[in-house]
């Protein structure tokens, strides 16, 4: 019975001196952590930031990016019979025509309704080119409903509502009663 006393109070002292040992290792890496979110990566070896050398590091990284797509491409094409190449490329060049075509619908729409922006295309979205050129048609009628109605307001100048002088407000009807006005005014 001694020897199991012992050996489980052994053992928690094992246990204990570990979760020490873990706690130690977690707020270490905590402090090396905080330290790391103050100093900017470029900072962390005593360096300073060299714009050129980050520059060049960015475009090594495109032309790796591109050689390992390449290389993955042909070992792809390893696995690959040439019924499925095929049938893998005609997919792709269909996908890239239907891009081209979508563009080329924009582009035409666009021309068609000088009103629509870059900014418009978010709103009709992708689809085919009789899609984006009905879409585009519809927008632009919308846009030109409102312009014309925006057009038969009476523009007021945003500074004088936000500060008023003083005299009518140009954007409320008068009253054609001028002695009634002038009976409530002074009452």
């Amino acid at each position: 019975m001694a020897d199991e006393a012992d050996h489980v109070e052994g053992s928690a002292q094992q246990d204990a001196e570990q979760d020490q040992t873990q706690q130690t290792r977690q707020e270490s890496q905590q402090g090396e952590h905080e330290e790391s979110k103050q100093q900017a990566p470029w900072e962390r070896n005593g360096e300073d930031f060299d714009p050129e050398k980050a520059w060049h590091l960015i475009e090594n990284l495109r032309h790796e990016k591109e050689d390992l797509a390449q290389k993955n491409r042909a070992y792809e094409d390893e696995k690959l019979t040439a019924r499925q190449k095929a049938d893998r490329d005609l997919k792709e060049a269909q996908d890239r025509l239907a891009q081209v075509q979508a563009k080329a619908a924009w582009a035409e729409a666009r021309a068609k309704h000088p009103c629509l922006s870059e900014e418009d295309y978010d709103l009709i979205g992708a689809g085919t080119p009789e899609q984006i050129a009905d879409k585009a048609a519809k927008l632009a009628a919308r846009i030109e409903a409102q312009a014309a109605s925006d057009a038969g307001r009476k523009p007021t100048n945003p500074v004088l509502r936000a500060n008023p002088t003083g005299g009518n407000d140009p954007t409320t009807t008068q009253s054609k009663d001028w002695v009634r006005d002038a009976l409530e005014n002074n009452r």
